[in-house]
């Protein structure tokens, strides 16, 4: 990982935040270099402990891998279990949803995109692995990356 503009960092430098894509792309191996791209940000951050996910990225992971990549649902819900077991989860709460609405209408953003963002601030995580997000736009305290955008380019 090292040169590539998504090197993780170090829990010295601060908590990650994992959006539902990262984690469907662990397992989706119709895009080998995304699959090893997510793994090893995965496991950098289960081996640093400086990962964290929420409900929701739980269970958009589910909803994606069980319809749109076929993954038998057994093996989807072994997945949601690892992941949970990997990183602390935040629960999705009202006072998040609120902070979410407001996110979304002073930034532009989808309100999805805005929860994963209030979920990820509310935990002090100062970075958000996201494909769907703005590249390098910092939101609430948190620099949205994308680690595809060189695979992509």
């Amino acid at each position: 990982m090292k040169g590539r503009n998504y090197t993780a960092v170090t829990s010295e430098e601060g908590k990650v935040f994992f959006d539902s894509n990262i984690l469907v792309y662990f397992v989706d191996e119709r895009d080998p270099e995304k699959q090893n791209i997510a793994k090893e940000l995965i496991a950098d951050a289960a081996q640093k402990q400086n990962g964290m996910i929420s409900t929701q990225s739980l269970q958009e992971f589910y909803n994606v891998t069980t319809k749109k990549l076929k993954c038998p649902k057994d093996k989807a819900t072994e997945l949601v279990k690892m992941f949970s077991e990997l990183f602390p989860v935040t629960k999705v709460s009202v006072p998040l949803i609120m902070d979410a609405i407001d996110i979304s209408i002073k930034n532009d953003l989808s309100f999805w995109d805005s929860l994963i963002l209030s979920a990820a601030t509310d935990t002090g995580c100062i970075i958000v692995y996201s494909e769907d997000m703005n590249n390098g736009q910092i939101i609430s305290g948190a620099k949205i990356l994308n680690p595809f955008a060189e695979v992509a380019a």
